[in-house]
């Protein structure tokens, strides 16, 4: 069964189509959803971030509206502010698939790459009897992406 959230990211993407960004209202979404604008704040932050390509600009005393940009000129930056901002603390596995599926759409990862990295990265493969399977998580991808990153440059 489709959720809110399912439905508002369904939403976006459907009026996003090929265009590189939209502008979007949070009370105008929230209000066509029924629901309140913290549950469009998280599908936004949740589906819509940079482990998944997006990046999100809001607009200040502007009743809400923010431009979502989805990042279509690839480069080696890209990849230095991906792990310099999201590659700090902790990534759940699902959330590591995300952004190794947007490398691979982004050609930085082959598909068999991505597919080594996620079995390296997964939770059965990180068990402990400590959880601290988002942290090793993290460690092993910010090395490897700063690996792969270092060998395209040469």
């Amino acid at each position: 069964m489709a959720t809110v959230s399912d439905g508002i990211e369904k939403f976006i993407l459907s009026n996003m189509g090929k265009d590189s960004f939209i502008n979007l209202s949070r009370n105008e979404l929230a209000d066509f959803f029924k629901c309140a604008p913290s549950q469009i704040n998280y599908v936004l932050t949740t589906r819509f971030n940079l482990n998944r390509g997006y990046i999100i600009q809001s607009r200040r005393g502007g009743g809400g509206f923010i431009k979502l940009v989805k990042i279509q000129d690839f480069d080696d930056s890209y990849i230095f502010k991906l792990i310099d901002e999201n590659l700090s603390n902790e990534i759940s596995f699902k959330d590591a698939l995300y952004l190794l599926e947007d490398l691979v759409g982004k050609q930085f990862l082959s598909l068999s790459q991505a597919k080594i990295i996620s079995y390296a990265i997964s939770d059965k493969a990180l068990s402990s009897p400590v959880k601290v399977d988002g942290i090793i998580r993290i460690g092993i991808l910010k090395n490897v992406l700063i690996n792969i990153l270092k060998e395209k440059q040469k």
